[in-house]
């Protein structure tokens, strides 16, 4: 993970959302939990993606967005970490991949997860926010 960087190029945004000292995960219907996020469509900066993407996925309106860094995958998928707190969610409107939203204490266990590589506790540590296991 690179802190406080963005990357020349990416793939995708992802959006570490939270409320009330909650991580709030969604769970796609093809994976299992995860947090929102998707490419950028064109013309869409990082923030507006994270936005766009929260919405979609969560029903949810999000604070300020703040850019957290970035990571690299071993297929070299770049990926660009957000984070923002939850404003209000509205009822999904079944037209995107998420079947529920839900908000934690702690995040999932790791077979609970879309992927089980410890990143999202990772980024949640390195990062402060809420959800990271003890």
């Amino acid at each position: 993970m690179r802190l406080g960087a963005l990357p020349p190029a990416y793939d995708s945004v992802v959006c570490l959302t939270h409320r009330g000292g909650r991580a709030l995960m969604v769970r796609n219907r093809r994976r299992a939990w995860e947090f929102p996020g998707g490419h950028a469509e064109a013309g869409e900066g990082v923030v507006d993606t994270a936005r766009r993407e929260a919405a979609e996925e969560a029903g949810a309106t999000l604070g300020a967005v703040e850019v957290a860094g970035y990571y690299v995958l071993a297929d070299g998928h770049v990926t660009v970490v957000t984070h923002a707190p939850v404003l209000e969610t509205v009822p999904l409107s079944g037209e995107f991949e998420t079947v529920e939203v839900r908000e934690f204490d702690v995040l999932p266990p790791e077979e609970s997860l879309s992927w089980a590589d410890g990143l999202y506790a990772h980024l949640l540590r390195v990062l402060d926010l809420p959800g990271a296991r003890p």
